[in-house]
């Protein structure tokens, strides 16, 4: 049987390429019938003249521009795009699905107290215009408040112009009102951000706090205090841009022209782990439910611990964030599960006792109510492939 000659057209310099090359190779290696021709380039991309001679069937690539749409387009195969960041390509789409991206930044900040939440990103990204786009939706939604948002250009950040770069983020960065939520598009741009903090004399993340996406570890873990980041699943991209593309080829008629997948698990570091709120009171309750919400605690043991009678502290979760003691509680249960069957294969018994709950038959009725899914379904669609 004669193999599929494919090319892969991904830059690799950041956690996402790598993964979504991991994802079409795991594919690859799955079919048999698969030869992939992949050629490292400027800043670990394929160079596209290296598609000059190439005679192939088809191409997964990263369409970032629209020179690189027309160096794709001239090979005169089947595409599958793995970014969506030009317009009127024709080609289908498999990407992140930027709004439950977005969410869950906003749900981070919301169930922290945050009422005052900001956007960085890119200007000339259409992938960091959608996640503004949601955030800003989410915060009007959920919130009833308006997003600040700060987008600059890539050259911005050139050499030349660094110091101007740092002093614009850092401007917008002192005039938020505090405490404040930051959205990063990406968390390559979160050591700029610290930066700037850092030259403003903000606490991170008592004053400012930040989440980014990607879950790039060496962009993270350089931040200090270290980076709360969503990881999209952009293995899941890779492989489903791979089956589109075996699809075409196979002539099944079938194929969705957009194909979203939905992020795995925010990864909850130093720089997001704080609470924005005025009351003393609740602050102590919601960091106390934080660190022991997956032990038998009971609401009196919040009051004790927050200093004030359990009427009056019942009373302030209604009147501040709209929402019981208990609510608080599960919501920490439950977010502690979706982790835990992400990147764990404990049995659901044991996973349901870890995560404080009175054993699996509450957990999967609580995750069902809360999620829309129940948590075998959920581990199903989020965890890694093993």
């Amino acid at each position: 049987m004669p193999k599929k000659n494919i090319a892969i057209l991904v830059e690799t310099s950041l956690n996402s390429g790598r993964q979504i090359v991991r994802g079409i190779s795991r594919f690859a290696r799955e079919r048999n019938d698969w030869s992939l021709h992949y050629h490292t380039g400027p800043l670990g991309a394929m160079a596209p003249g290296s598609l000059e001679n190439w005679q192939g069937d088809g191409i997964i690539a990263r369409i970032a521009n629209p020179d690189l749409h027309e160096t794709v387009k001239a090979c005169q195969v089947p595409v599958v795009d793995v970014l969506g960041n030009v317009p009127g390509t024709r080609y289908p789409v498999v990407k992140c699905d930027e709004a439950a991206i977005s969410a869950l930044v906003g749900n981070h900040f919301k169930e922290r107290g945050f009422r005052n939440i900001a956007f960085f990103g890119l200007s000339d990204e259409l992938w960091s215009l959608a996640r503004r786009q949601e955030l800003a939706a989410f915060c009007r939604d959920s919130l009833g408040t308006e997003l600040s948002v700060l987008e600059v250009a890539h050259q911005e950040r050139a050499s030349k112009v660094w110091a101007n770069y740092i002093d614009r983020i850092q401007s917008w960065i002192a005039a938020l009102p505090k405490p404040v939520g930051v959205m990063i598009a990406s968390d390559q741009f979160g050591p700029d951000v610290l930066a700037a903090c850092q030259a403003s004399g903000l606490s991170v993340p008592d004053q400012v706090s930040l989440v980014g996406v990607d879950n790039d570890l060496p962009f993270c873990e350089i931040c200090q205090p270290q980076l709360s980041s969503v990881e999209p699943n952009h293995e899941l991209i890779g492989y489903e841009a791979a089956r589109v593309l075996d699809c075409i080829l196979e002539r099944n008629p079938e194929i969705r022209q957009s194909t979203e997948v939905s992020p795995r698990i925010l990864h909850v570091r130093p720089s997001s782990d704080a609470t924005a709120l005025e009351d003393p009171a609740l602050v102590k309750a919601l960091r106390f439910i934080r660190a022991n919400a997956c032990d038998p605690i009971s609401v009196d043991d919040i009051a004790r611990a927050s200093g004030v009678s359990r009427s009056v502290l019942q009373r302030r979760f209604r009147s501040s964030l709209k929402q019981t003691v208990l609510e608080s509680i599960l919501t920490v249960r439950v977010n502690r599960a979706k982790e835990m069957l992400a990147t764990t294969s404990l049995p659901l018994p044991d996973l349901a006792e870890r995560c404080g709950f009175r054993h699996q038959e509450y957990l999967g009725f609580v995750f069902k109510k809360r999620i829309g899914c129940t948590p075998g379904q959920y581990r199903i669609q989020h965890s890694k492939p093993r």
